[in-house]
């Protein structure tokens, strides 16, 4: 069935996430979409007034004002989105697939690509869209894209294997898999099953967390995980970043250019991102750097009201009045639901070979789900597309 007639608008913002989001499963359905920033002029009314939402993304089809991006979702994982749309929708659960793909970041896209260009019959099936990636602001070391965006970057990958016409199912996320033998079956939180003859596990990685009970009371309500995400909720306060990384390095470059105060809080001795951003942080009045410093307390019932952080070298104690406190400590693997079956560290990251290999015949894994030590767009892109070809190999 031909796709209707479709005018679609997209309300969203420059810096938010989710419609960053919104706009790569768009573009996954190869769809035209005209992009509404609602700061400028009196787009915010508007959208206020057609849509009864006052946050964004909200999208708008044929004057049908459909939600934000979860609800986007929703309509994808209920099979309601295709109806919308004019196109038949498929259930891609009742057939048997060469090879499964978890995931949509760099490293589950590139193999997605190296795959469909082998001839190889795949389905891409994924949660979420773009991984850690598509909220990342600033990207100047992937080769031929200088001064891009995670966003961009991403719309870049599914333009591409889009020429390929590879089946997708976003919106449901892997909860097992079952080892068979030759077959292998991907179960998923929609209740649905799907039969492979080999998988690749691409399914990146999350936000640690420092594991102190007000730290969960108060996500949300003071401590953030996502700078790109809620930065802009504290234009001009007083905020304090933990992480002294690459992450923790552009959160707290992020937050000081929209007139934060920062204190940037590094455990170790020394920042431990790359030297131009070190050399960026340095050059910034706006952010004092705290090494050889953990967070002691975190203070507050119903919002965030203040940290107690400690030196880790002589046992000083000092009290910090922020209101926003941003964790950027690293990553834990998104390997859950193959923990059954498959090796792990105590990062969960999933053990492979140089092959990508699992231990598990039939099953590979790439990307930041693994033990790999250099968790780089560019080396998560070209893991994924080592793993297509040895899956190819192995297929033929």
């Amino acid at each position: 069935m031909m796709s209707k007639e479709l005018k679609i608008e997209v309300y969203s913002k420059e810096w938010c996430p989710y419609c960053k989001k919104a706009k790569a499963f768009l573009k996954s359905k190869g769809l035209k979409f005209e992009e509404i920033n609602i700061e400028e002029g009196d787009n915010y009314e508007v959208m206020k007034e057609r849509t009864n939402g006052k946050t964004v993304p909200q999208i708008i089809i044929n004057d049908q004002s459909l939600g934000g991006y979860d609800d986007l979702i929703d309509l994808e994982k209920n099979g309601e989105f295709n109806k919308l749309i004019g196109r038949e929708a498929k259930d891609l659960s009742i057939k048997e697939w060469e090879l499964v793909i978890l995931g949509a970041g760099p490293a589950a896209l590139n193999a997605a690509l190296y795959a469909a260009r082998k001839g190889i019959d795949l389905l891409l099936l994924t949660k979420d869209i773009g991984g850690q990636v598509i909220t990342t602001n600033e990207i100047d070391n992937y080769l031929g894209k200088a001064d891009t965006t995670g966003a961009n970057l991403i719309y870049d990958f599914w333009d591409h294997i889009a020429k390929y016409d590879v089946e997708t199912v976003i919106g449901e996320e892997a909860v097992g898999i079952e080892d068979q033998g030759q077959k292998k079956v991907i179960k998923t939180d929609n209740g649905k099953e799907y039969l492979t003859e080999s998988v690749i596990i691409a399914t990146g990685a999350q936000k640690r967390h420092l594991g102190m009970k007000q730290e969960y009371v108060l996500t949300g309500k003071g401590v953030h995980y996502c700078a790109s995400c809620d930065a802009f909720l504290y234009k001009g306060q007083p905020v304090a970043v933990v992480g002294g990384g690459n992450s923790g390095l552009e959160a707290a470059l992020d937050l000081a250019n929209i007139g934060c105060e920062v204190d940037l809080l590094e455990i170790q001795d020394k920042l431990m991102g790359d030297e131009y951003l070190q050399e960026r942080i340095k050059k910034n009045e706006s952010i004092t750097v705290h090494t050889s410093t953990t967070v002691d307390q975190i203070i507050g019932e119903d919002k965030l009201e203040s940290i107690i952080i400690k030196d880790v070298i002589d046992d000083k104690s000092e009290e910090l009045d922020i209101n926003g406190l941003f964790i950027e400590i690293g990553l834990i693997a998104n390997s859950d639901f193959a923990q059954n079956i498959l090796k792990t560290n105590k990062q969960k990251e999933i053990l492979i070979n140089e092959k990508n290999e699992t231990g598990v015949e039939g099953i590979w894994a790439a990307g930041d789900v693994t033990d790999i030590i250099d968790k780089q767009i560019i080396i998560s892109a070209a893991e994924g597309a080592k793993a297509a070809l040895r899956v190819n190999q192995y297929l033929d």
